[in-house]
């Protein structure tokens, strides 16, 4: 649990490190889009790791693999690993911490436009 809102804490520095170096200033607006830009970038890249790592593209890559191989390479060939073994890493919490900075997103645009 500590490790989580620790790695949700320095997302949301970041966020404010990279509202200060493009929009220079702190604004309402300025931090709707950059949590918009950072919790889309770390949501994609845990739905492409979970995409990978359910081996979605293990078919296409075996196949791949026996046309596109020399025959005296086929046995190296298939010694390979397949992407599913390659991203063994959970990728849970991190479609986790892009969706919560998605909800903060959420919770800031509830604010700009009720006031």
């Amino acid at each position: 649990m500590k490790k989580r809102l620790m790695y949700f804490l320095s997302s949301q520095v970041f966020i404010l490190v990279l509202m200060l170096i493009f929009y220079k200033n702190f604004q309402l607006v300025s931090y709707i889009n950059m949590s918009f830009f950072v919790g889309g970038t770390i949501t994609f890249i845990g739905l492409m790791t979970y995409v990978v790592a359910g081996g979605f593209f293990d078919f296409f890559t075996e196949s791949t693999r026996k046309v596109f191989t020399p025959r005296h390479m086929k046995k190296e060939a298939q010694a390979m690993r397949l992407p599913s073994e390659v991203f063994s890493f959970p990728y849970k919490p991190i479609i986790a911490l892009g969706l919560s900075d998605l909800f903060c997103m959420c919770i800031a645009l509830f604010f700009y436009y009720s006031f």
